[in-house]
């Protein structure tokens, strides 16, 4: 038995009853792990999920946390069904493109978009070990061109500002990929790019303009986060093809402002509507465009 086994069992048994300070016990465990290489097993939404713990707070977090790690299922919850299309644009390890197959089941259809090398290795392999046969996980980058970019590598690998270092990895259009798959629809989205959220959509024109266009779930990062980063654009380019945009703050930034008595009330009696607690308008999105937010566009 490795040193860390017995901390990893009382961190998970203890954060099931205590749903706060799970931040500070991630790094802990990793702290204890002293960088060592460290795999660890989850059930996540009904699937086995490996993770490679050792790379960062994130594995650590859903480890200990599971199906609760991800707070914003409730805003697209409603929204997915049985034999959907889906694509999953920056797929990181994998963890909501899980979420999303056991919402659209074996009837659908998944594609999932990861270029960061360590990321798409666990996301291919929890696909093939769960035999999920009716997902593809593609090693590229979701852009306005099919092509080649720089990509700055890690956990949340990203698009770098002009000049600075990194490794080369493809480039898809969300069109491109569409016509040479031969689909006939798409039906949802999501978009999580850090800051290359522009980019994504100018690739995705052909779709979007669609009449059966698809459910669209994008994160928008604050200007000055990333260099591309620009949510007032990507409010007036969503504007021309949605009438009904839904606009969120961060269910991780509104739930991380919760007091520890609050939070641990909510275990027994949720505390609120996420939907509602988070929903802001639109203009907000404009104005405070520092912000990290997220929208869903209902055709």
């Amino acid at each position: 038995m490795r040193p860390i086994d017995p901390a990893l069992r009382a961190a998970r048994l203890a954060h099931t009853f205590v749903p706060f300070s799970q931040l500070r016990t991630a790094r802990l465990l990793l702290e204890l792990n002293s960088q060592q290489p460290l795999e660890v097993q989850r059930r996540l939404f009904g699937y086995d999920l490996t993770l490679k713990a050792h790379r960062s707070t994130t594995h650590m977090l859903l480890y200990l946390q599971g199906d609760d790690f991800l707070s914003d299922l409730p805003l697209i919850a409603p929204h997915l069904r049985p034999g959907m299309v889906a694509f999953d644009v920056g797929a990181n390890i994998g963890y909501l493109s899980m979420y999303l197959r056991s919402r659209i089941g074996p009837l659908g259809q998944l594609f999932s978009f990861e270029p960061e090398p360590e990321n798409y290795a666990e996301l291919n392999a929890n696909f093939q070990n769960n035999h999920l046969r009716n997902c593809q996980a593609i090693q590229a980058a979701v852009g306005s061109q099919e092509g080649v970019i720089t990509f700055a590598t890690g956990l949340n690998g990203h698009v770098p500002e002009e000049g600075a270092g990194g490794i080369t990895v493809p480039v898809v259009t969300v069109d491109g990929f569409v016509q040479k798959q031969g689909l006939s629809r798409v039906d949802f989205v999501k978009v999580d790019v850090e800051g290359f959220e522009l980019d994504v959509l100018a690739g995705m024109r052909a779709t979007l303009e669609r009449p059966d266009k698809p459910i669209l779930y994008i994160e928008v990062h604050g200007r000055g986060e990333y260099a591309r980063a620009d949510p007032r654009r990507v409010c007036e380019v969503l504007e021309g093809h949605y009438r009904n945009i839904r606009a969120y703050v961060s269910p991780d930034d509104f739930k991380a402002k919760q007091s520890h008595l609050r939070r641990l009330w909510g275990r027994v009696s949720p505390f609120g509507d996420i939907e509602q607690a988070c929903r802001v308008d639109l203009r907000e999105v404009k104005q405070h465009d520092t912000q990290r937010y997220q929208l869903l566009c209902l055709p």
